[in-house]
């Protein structure tokens, strides 16, 4: 027998929260439980938790009331109810965006069921939750409520979903991997940002975690990179105009900065994210024919973003902008020049005693045709925030 306890907002949700029970009641070996008219006091709250200690799940309906303390009114709660299933009771919680809202700090990593879409009925709602419990033998209707349970529809986030435009994947045939068509925008960066990505532990090194909080910075008076004791919370160039449009890449961040965004978003959409190793990228940048530069073996200072005579670049363009000129063999935009890219292997270079990761693909401000060759192996520290370094991303298959 499975057991739900159903948290909702009555202002908002307590017509869904009252057809979820029903529904749920309605199923063999199922049951659920919703607080119909129980009043606010101390018996209301004794109840509350000892119906939460005897539940197997926790759904919680999310609504902009339960927001309402950013209002400057009474917290709802709901909140109370979600830190004691989590925090005391340690029960699985079942998020569900029955209205569209900010999911609470406390589960705002937390994958939701997205009931928001228009189609969506309560028995498609239903279907998605059995699956996510593994609840496998739904009947196709419940004599209590008639209503015939249908395939889900209900889309989790993925990467294609998640990321702002422009966004893609290309395939590499018999590599068993795709590589991202552009590198990581600006306003694709922002998503990790918004998630509280600098703050949450989990998604970085512990290498990482420490040098984040230690604040690494390079000295131009030294020539080296020194602890600054203040702690990264954003990347280096987030406020600053020459850097910061949505569809520039994203400069300014550690190599330990772009591991946690793939940490981030590969739990996120339950997608194995990782940063190409530079045989994976020199493969999805030069092809078979092991090609000098992504667009063939002759150079052009047209079909990159870079600062060969007679170019002066000064800035990072739209990743898009020199798309279709200087494309690989496969469609992968932007792979020389704008700017470097971290990849996720060491590079056996040190500089003033840092180890060092690989980069690859030159950047917007050098001169000489040499770095945006496809097989041309650089390194930097893996604390190195310079405006000329950002990455892509790679999705395991």
């Amino acid at each position: 027998m499975t057991h739900f306890f159903i948290s909702y907002a009555k202002k908002d949700t307590r017509e869904l929260a009252l057809q979820l029970n029903d529904a749920l009641n309605a199923l063999p070996n199922v049951t659920a439980w919703v607080d119909k008219s129980l009043k606010a006091g101390q018996s209301w709250e004794l109840q509350i938790q000892k119906e939460i200690d005897r539940c197997d799940y926790m759904i919680v309906l999310y609504s902009p009331d339960i927001n309402r303390h950013k209002r400057g009114e009474e917290e709802s709660y709901i909140l109370r109810e979600i830190h004691y299933a989590k925090r005391i009771a340690r029960k699985q919680i079942i998020p569900v965006m029955a209205q569209i809202t900010e999911p609470p700090m406390i589960l705002v990593m937390e994958q939701y069921i997205d009931f928001t879409i228009p189609s969506l009925e309560v028995t498609d709602l239903i279907t998605a939750i059995c699956e996510e419990v593994g609840i496998t033998s739904v009947p196709v209707s419940t004599s209590a409520t008639g209503l015939r349970l249908q395939a889900t529809g209900i889309v989790r986030d993925t990467s294609l979903s998640l990321m702002p435009q422009p966004f893609a994947w290309i395939d590499i045939p018999g590599k068993g991997y795709r590589i991202a068509k552009y590198p990581i925008t600006n306003a694709q960066f922002a998503k990790f940002v918004e998630a509280d990505g600098y703050n949450n532990r989990q998604w970085w090194t512990d290498e990482g975690w420490k040098s984040c909080e230690e604040g690494w910075y390079y000295d131009k008076s030294s020539h080296t990179w020194l602890k600054s004791d203040k702690p990264w919370y954003q990347p280096r160039f987030w406020t600053d105009k020459d850097w910061n449009t949505s569809l520039q890449p994203i400069v300014g961040i550690s190599w330990y900065e772009a591991t946690a965004f793939c940490a981030w978003l590969g739990f996120v959409t339950q997608e194995m994210i990782k940063l190409p190793t530079t045989q994976q990228w020199q493969y999805a940048a030069q092809g078979e024919n092991k090609l000098i530069y992504p667009w063939g073996n002759g150079w052009d200072s047209d079909f990159c973003n870079n600062s060969v005579k007679p170019r002066d670049s000064n800035y990072t363009t739209s990743v898009n902008t020199f798309e279709g000129k200087g494309d690989s063999p496969f469609g992968v935009v932007d792979m020389a020049g704008n700017t470097w890219e971290w990849c996720q292997d060491a590079h056996s270079s040190k500089i003033n005693n840092f180890d060092t990761k690989a980069i690859r693909g030159g950047s917007w401000q050098y001169k000489e045709v040499v770095y945006f060759s496809c097989s041309s192996s650089y390194g930097t520290p893996s604390i190195n925030r310079t405006e000329d370094l950002g990455f892509r991303i790679c999705l395991i298959e």
